[in-house]
Parts: structure tokens; sequence; C-alpha cells
């Protein structure tokens, strides 16, 4: 089963300031999501805030930074000031994984940002609309090997877990999918429903509510990790 699991993370200076602990927050906490609103960071992130508001009696807002598979929003959050008010809730790929894929990055993850906590842990699901007529993975595979390259699979980024998974099936299975990228996993999985792409491995949270009109199978082979940066 394909997990997503939340991590904390925080500007590697970012308590570097002489503030009590006692005395934060005393102002506005900024939390930035690199994904667009209804993403699993999003919906975690307003969970925050909204407790945050609760027990603190301080201004929490979230900002939505999409862009570049998630490393816009990341980048605000590394180059933000580093005192503890601007936290950010991602997952792997903007923190991990974009090291591996790109030659170039506007941060460094290792360097710029620090971890904090781990908060939640979630599984996905691999989903393919109702009346695309398979019922299993191995269903899946034969019609898309069937006819390479016809069929179109979402995600929500380059070099997000959610794109690597499919990229794994299509070599594992020997088949050729056509990858299609969006700024948050609602957006992928509209995508889905309205047969812009056959195929995609989601948060199970944002494929729940379309089951109506999808057939949905865990995900097996594959582990993923979301976090939280600041």
């Amino acid at each position: 089963m394909k997990r997503l699991a939340v991590i904390a993370f925080a500007a590697l200076f970012a308590f570097a300031a002489p503030v009590a602990a006692q005395d934060w927050p005393v102002k506005t906490v900024r939390l930035i999501v690199p994904f667009g609103p209804g993403a699993t960071p999003d919906i975690i992130a307003r969970m925050i805030a909204e407790k945050l508001q609760q027990t603190q009696g301080q201004t929490v807002i979230v900002e939505n930074k999409a862009g570049a598979s998630g490393m816009t929003g990341t980048d605000a959050v590394a180059k933000a000031e580093p005192d503890g008010y601007t936290i950010g809730i991602s997952i792997g790929g903007p923190l991990a994984i974009n090291t591996l894929l790109f030659s170039k990055m506007p941060y460094d993850p290792f360097k710029d940002l620090a971890l904090i906590t781990m908060l939640t842990l979630q599984p996905s699901a691999l989903a393919v609309p109702a009346n695309l007529g398979v019922n299993n993975v191995a269903e899946l595979v034969a019609l898309i090997k069937k006819d390479p390259g016809k069929y179109n699979f979402g995600s929500i980024g380059n070099g997000s877990l959610s794109h690597l998974a499919m990229e794994a099936i299509a070599i594992k299975s020997g088949a050729k999918l056509v990858h299609v990228p969006y700024g948050s996993s609602p957006q992928a999985m509209t995508a889905l429903v309205r047969g812009d792409v056959q195929v995609a491995v989601m948060p199970a949270i944002s494929v729940m509510p379309f089951t109506g009109s999808l057939t949905a199978a865990i995900a097996t082979p594959f582990a993923t990790s979301a976090a939280a940066i600041g």
C-alpha cells in the first residue's frame, strides 16, 4: 500500500534568534503549501492553522504557492525570514526527490531546511474511470500495452510520487503512458473524471469523493512521504 507520511520541517536557522519558546507566536504565522487548494498538504495545513488559532489566539494564514513541481512554494519558505513564523507543508518531492531529477534548484533542502516532526500517514490509490472497462491492475496493464502511447496519466507534478509510481508501473509492465502534470491532486482527479487522463495514483482522500465515477485499487509496490517545511 502506497502511503503518504506528513513530516514537519523548518528553515535551518528559524529559531536562532533568542526568542523564548513561551513567547511564540506573537505575530501572524504563515503556513505555505507548494501545491494547490484541496491537495493533501493543503488540507493538513488548514487543520493545523485552525487548531493553532484556537489554542494560541494568534492569526495563522495558509498560502498556496503551486508551481515548478512544488519548488515555487518551497523556495518561498527557504528564503523567508528565519524567525519561526513561516512554515511550509509539503510532500517528499520538493524536499528530496527533486534533488535527483533537477540539476539546479533555487534552494538546497539539506542546507536551507530542517526537519521538525512527522505529522500523519495516509494511503494512496491507483484509480481509473469506471468506463475504462478495467477492474484490476492486470487488466489495466493489458489495456495500455495493447495501445502504447494512447493513454495518459495524471500527477501532481514532475518528480512527485504520483508521477514516479505510474512511471514504475509503466516500466515494470513494459507499457507506455503519457504523463500530464497538474498543480494539485484535486485538479488531477477532475481531469481523470473528465477523461483528460485515464489513470492516476493519488492520495486516497482525493480519490474517495469520486468513487462513484471511478474503479479504484490500492497500489501495492510504492511508498512515499509528505512533509511540512518552514
